[in-house]
């Protein structure tokens, strides 16, 4: 197969099996594959929001410090090899063909009901143990206690966030979603929590930990010691967490220390697009991927600093999502928005989304995202303008400008600008 057709492949596993939460077909075929999970240590880390950022936190001053450190986090913008890195590249489309190739051969999803995000989690596990990592740092991609990554044995693991988010899966309260994500802890192993957690939460995640044994690393809600590379509060936060799983991870494995100086290296050269990612500075175009709640009211504290005002919006919502709810907080922010299609089939309908915001700001209805932010540009450069309600979204934005920049990846787009 060649990698286009092994892509599609993948995303014909998603279409007709969607999610399926089980662990014992990804032990089953980790154990075809000879545990290549078990070949090196990793970190573990889960959370409603912030995940992400802190998992390229925490791997960019592992690679700073010298140390060849895998990374997986899920979803991707534009490029499905976005998902698994080596160090600072990206697996490449040759190893996705023959790893997926080799999943097969030693479980194939014909018989095993294997998922799209089973086997990429999968693949990376292959990846980097072929690669012959030092450490793998791993952002769960749902929940916890039941995502495939969970079939690792993190040396230490954190939860970032709790918020309201996959209640068709995870449980409508707090409380439940907590539990679900304190899947990731161990007994005998850290936990780091983040410092912005309901009590709600996190008195459920204390009890956990309780429960199974796990060490609680609680972390503050303050500026870290160090200067991170992203912008706003949410960052500042993600930081504090990935400090502390530093401290963690080197307490568990010396040789995997961080010196100071690599720490700074690193969180000030992170890249993390598609979170207050200003792309470009006139007018300034600001992407951020904010879905559910906890992310939007993050995103409108953030938008007085980053943006110094009211925001024009391109704003697109999946059906699965509260897009009502997240109309309702952007709307204040915004002094004129333009609603379009999502090209994915959860999409909600722009027909949908203007009634959503029409009772409250502007409201137009726009073909795609690049025309209207086009437009937009074109009749005033100085007003900012916000992609945001879905990173399916941003990726079409992403794809577009790496077009444009003539690069290959999502990460190699130049900074654009800082916050204001």
């Amino acid at each position: 197969m060649t990698y286009s057709e092994t892509i599609e492949y993948l995303y014909g596993l998603e279409a007709t099996r969607g999610w399926d939460l089980k662990l014992e077909r990804v032990h089953a075929a980790l154990d075809g594959l000879g545990r290549p999970d078990r070949r090196y240590p990793s970190v573990l880390i889960a959370g409603t929001n912030g995940k992400g950022t802190t998992a390229a936190l925490t791997h960019s001053a592992l690679s700073a410090a010298g140390h060849l450190a895998g990374l997986y986090t899920s979803p991707h913008l534009v490029h499905f090899t976005e998902r698994i890195r080596v160090g600072l590249r990206e697996i490449d489309e040759v190893r996705v063909v023959e790893g997926i190739a080799r999943i097969r051969r030693c479980a194939p999803p014909e018989e095993t009901g294997l998922t799209f995000f089973e086997m990429a989690t999968l693949l990376a596990f292959w990846e980097f143990a072929e690669a012959d990592v030092d450490v793998a740092v791993l952002e769960v991609g749902l929940g916890g206690r039941l995502d495939a990554t969970n079939v690792a044995e993190p040396v230490c693991s954190a939860v970032t966030s709790i918020g309201i988010d996959h209640q068709q899966w995870l449980g409508e309260t707090l409380a439940e979603i907590a539990r679900e994500k304190a899947g990731v802890m161990r007994a005998g192993r850290s936990v780091v929590l983040g410092p912005a957690l309901p009590e709600e939460a996190r008195s459920a995640l204390t009890d956990a930990a309780a429960a199974c044994g796990a060490r609680l690393v609680p972390t503050l809600g303050c500026a870290p010691p160090v200067a991170v590379g992203l912008p706003g509060r949410a960052a500042r936060n993600d930081a504090a967490v990935s400090l502390a799983l530093l401290d963690e991870l080197a307490r568990g494995e010396p040789h995997l220390a961080v010196d100071p100086e690599a720490r700074a290296r690193g969180f000030r050269d992170v890249r993390w697009p598609g979170r207050l990612d200003v792309l470009e500075v006139a007018p300034r175009l600001i992407l951020d991927g904010a879905h559910n709640p906890e992310s939007m009211a993050s995103l409108c504290r953030e938008l007085p600093d980053i943006a110094g005002g009211k925001v024009r919006a391109v704003f697109g919502a999946l059906s699965d999502k509260p897009w009502e709810a997240l109309a309702a907080e952007l709307a204040p922010h915004l002094a004129e928005v333009v609603v379009v299609p999502v090209r994915q089939r959860r999409g909600v309908p722009p027909e949908d989304l203007a009634r959503a915001f029409a009772s409250r700001v502007p409201t137009r209805i726009g073909s795609g995202p690049c025309a209207e932010i086009e437009r937009l540009a074109h009749e005033d450069d100085e007003m900012p303008i916000l992609v945001t309600g879905s990173l399916f979204l941003l990726g079409e934005v992403y794809a577009d400008r790496i077009e444009k920049a003539g690069c290959r990846s999502v990460f190699e787009l130049p900074r654009a600008g800082s916050a204001a």
